[in-house]
């Protein structure tokens, strides 16, 4: 049996036994929270549950091995519904928290997810993913874990996603730590944050985490104490990645950098037109293939491969380089990661047979920051061979757990 078939079997099996407990209706408010909205319970898993899975997944992960006798606590699975801003605007957003069930004081792991387009696989709707597989045990293993939905899922799945915008990113997620931290006030939850925090991502979730890392460290060091940070093949310059798909004959995830143009284009950052990007009859398409009921693989159909056809010629030819294209020019540079000097341990982790989203992005971005003066001590990258993009989730998971656990310690 294929290592993905039994993976399957491991979630089905997690499925079952998340699907068997109770549903509660939402929280009502009992203070007046300035972040924190409402809760949700959405499971309860035992530890043994948890061990379970691990030992079943052992077979096709044996990184895992360490895990099991790492895990504990039984937790609680909570969705919350927090209070946050998008262009000015006050909004609510969403998402997990896990909750280890014995009394204590536990560090916080925020976790950013990877480039999603359907509203049903949402963190909190879609509670079965492998990597939320990985994180309830880390909970188990004394953490709580948090992990939002994004703008634009989960309770504002109303709202369009704000793809790569970096302002409403990490004013979102920091906004969701501190509800975090108001609803664990509450007497009946038995798990207290400290305001050590570690932070993991990976694609989307990795451009989010080093962005994150760098408010935290610039603006918000006295909130959170931040102890390390794991950031996994993010497109940290948006030039960059721009650039690499338009000099590509075949790009296999053209949804890509359509969820971006539609993004900025929809949000107003970018004035031009989508036809000044796309050429028919794909320009008609893609705002309706952004309603979030869309999968990925559905949209790169409704598209092509081949960028030639994809992009207008203009656009093609060298977009930096057309007035045309200088708002557009503006804003990549505006939501990537600019260098700094880093203070937190941080690694960057990349597949070596990523096509998607190239290596070189991380190594661009180590030689960025310790050009801006950062220690050889302090960033790492780490080159995993025969991983590429969409099978790298769960390596780098592995990876990042043992290390967050080492420094726990």
């Amino acid at each position: 049996m294929s290592g993905r078939w039994v993976l399957l079997m491991i979630l089905f099996t997690g499925f079952f036994l998340h699907s068997c407990t109770d549903k509660h209706d939402p929280v009502p408010i009992e203070k007046n929270y300035q972040y924190f909205v409402s809760s949700e319970l959405k499971s309860l898993i035992s530890a043994q549950d948890i061990k379970l899975k691990l030992m079943m997944a052992q077979s096709v992960l044996p990184q895992v091995a360490p895990f099991i006798e790492l895990v504990r606590n039984n937790i609680d699975v909570q969705k919350i519904i927090y209070n946050t801003r998008l262009q000015n605007k006050n909004i609510e957003a969403s998402g997990l928290v896990y909750l280890p069930k014995v009394a204590g004081n536990y560090p916080i792991l925020c976790f950013q997810n990877g480039t999603n387009t359907q509203h049903s696989l949402a963190p909190s709707e879609d509670l079965n993913s492998e990597i939320l597989f990985m994180l309830e045990s880390v909970a188990s293993m004394g953490f709580i874990v948090v992990i939002p939905d994004y703008i634009g899922f989960g309770v504002s799945s109303n709202l369009p996603h704000p793809y790569l915008d970096a302002q409403s990113t990490t004013q979102s997620i920091l906004d969701m730590l501190r509800a975090m931290n108001e609803f664990t006030t509450q007497d009946t939850i038995v798990a207290k944050p400290s305001k050590d925090l570690f932070l993991f991502g990976y694609s989307q979730g990795g451009w989010a985490t080093m962005l994150l890392q760098k408010e935290i460290e610039t603006r918000y060091s006295s909130e959170f104490n931040l102890l390390a940070s794991s950031c996994a093949a993010g497109p940290y310059s948006l030039k960059d990645m721009t650039r690499y798909i338009n000099s590509q004959p075949d790009y296999p995830q053209p949804y890509f950098i359509a969820y971006l143009l539609n993004s900025y284009t929809s949000l107003g950052v970018v004035k031009n037109p989508l036809s000044d990007f796309i050429q028919a009859p794909y320009t008609a398409k893609i705002p309706g293939l952004f309603d979030g009921n869309q999968s990925e693989s559905a949209i790169n159909s409704a598209l092509t491969t081949n960028m030639t056809e994809l992009f207008t010629p203009d656009f093609h030819a060298q977009e930096a380089a057309n007035p045309k294209f200088t708002a557009l020019d503006s804003a990549l540079g505006a939501n990537s990661v600019a260098p700094w000097k880093i203070s937190t341990p941080t690694r960057l982790y990349h597949g070596l047979k990523d096509t998607i989203i190239p290596v070189s992005m991380s190594q661009n971005t180590l030689q960025n920051m310790k050009a801006a003066g950062t220690s050889d001590s302090t960033i790492q990258l780490i080159l995993i061979p025969d991983v590429g993009h969409s099978d790298g989730k769960i390596p780098v998971g592995i990876l990042t757990i043992l290390w967050f656990m080492e420094l726990k310690k």
